[in-house]
C-alpha cells in the first residue's frame, strides 16, 4: 500500500515538473513568436500591460465564466440523462448514435447564426452555443459506457423493478462514473471554447468580445494579457477535473 502511494506521489510530482517544462517552452516561444510578428508582444510587456485592463476585467470574466457555467452544467445533467436513455435502447442506440458522432465532430460556430436569430444577441445565445459545444462528450462517452456496463446491471433493475429515478441514481451513475468523469471534463474546455467563439463572433459582453475590442484598435498587449487570463482559469479547471478523475480512478481500482 506504501509503495503504490510512493509511486503514485512520484508520478504526481513526474507529471508537475512536465507541465512546469511545457510552459518553460511556451514562454520562449512566446518571446521567438514577438521578435518575428508585430502583433504578439513579449511575455513581459503582456506582464506590464495586466495593469490596463482592470476596469474591463472583472465584469468581463465574469459574464465570460458566468455564461460558461450555466452552459457546462445543462450540458452534464441533460447529457447525462439522455446518454443513459439512449443508452439502456439497443434500438435508440443504433438510430441516434450516428446523429451523435456526426454532431460531435461538427464545427459548432456554423451553428451560432441561427442561435442568434433564435435567441438574439445576449446571454442566452452564448449558453446555448457553449451547451452545445460541450453536450456531445458526455453524450458519447455515456451512451458507450451504459451499452458495455456489465448486463448483470440491467438484469437487477428489471428484476428488482427499480423505479427509473433510483435507478438512474443507485445503478446507471455508479456504473458509468469512470467514462462520465472523463467526458465532464472535456466537456468543460469544449464549452469554455465555445462561449469564447460566440463572444468573438457576436455579444454584448465578456472575454471574447473585449479581445476583439483590443485588436481592433491595436492594443496587442492588453489582447494577449486578456488571453492569457482565459487560458489560466480554463486550464486551472481542467487539472482540477483530471485530479479529481485521477482520485476516483485510484479509489475504483
Amino acid at each position: 500500500m506504501a509503495s503504490g502511494t510512493q509511486q503514485q506521489a512520484k508520478y504526481s510530482y513526474a507529471v508537475l515538473g512536465g507541465m512546469i517544462l511545457v510552459a518553460i517552452a511556451v514562454c520562449l516561444l512566446w518571446q521567438l513568436a514577438s521578435a518575428l510578428i508585430f502583433a504578439v508582444p513579449a511575455p513581459l510587456k503582456t506582464l506590464e500591460a495586466f495593469s490596463g485592463i482592470g476596469s474591463e476585467l472583472g465584469p468581463a470574466v465574469q459574464a465570460t465564466f458566468g455564461n460558461a457555467a450555466a452552459a457546462f452544467a445543462l450540458a452534464v445533467v441533460v447529457g447525462t440523462i439522455l446518454g443513459v436513455l439512449i443508452g439502456r435502447s439497443p434500438y435508440w442506440y443504433t438510430v441516434f448514435s450516428p446523429l451523435v458522432v456526426v454532431g460531435g465532430a461538427t464545427p459548432k460556430i456554423i451553428i451560432y447564426p441561427i442561435l442568434l436569430l433564435l435567441l438574439g444577441l445576449g446571454h442566452s445565445s452564448v449558453i446555448a452555443m457553449g451547451f452545445i459545444g460541450g453536450i456531445f462528450s458526455i453524450l458519447i462517452n455515456v451512451m458507450v459506457a451504459i451499452r458495455t456496463m456489465k448486463p448483470v446491471y440491467a438484469k437487477v433493475v428489471r428484476s428488482l423493478n427499480v423505479r427509473p429515478w433510483r435507478a438512474f441514481t443507485r445503478v446507471y451513475l455508479p456504473a458509468v462514473s469512470l467514462p462520465l468523469l472523463t467526458g465532464i471534463r472535456l466537456c468543460f474546455g469544449l464549452t469554455v471554447v465555445n462561449v469564447i467563439f460566440a463572444e468573438l463572433f457576436a455579444a454584448k459582453n465578456g472575454m471574447g468580445k473585449v479581445i476583439m475590442d483590443y485588436y481592433g484598435v491595436g492594443r496587442y498587449a492588453e489582447m494577449m494579457a486578456m488571453i492569457s487570463i482565459l487560458f489560466i482559469v480554463a486550464m486551472g479547471g481542467s487539472i482540477t477535473l483530471w485530479s479529481l478523475e485521477r482520485h476516483i480512478k485510484g479509489r475504483v481500482s
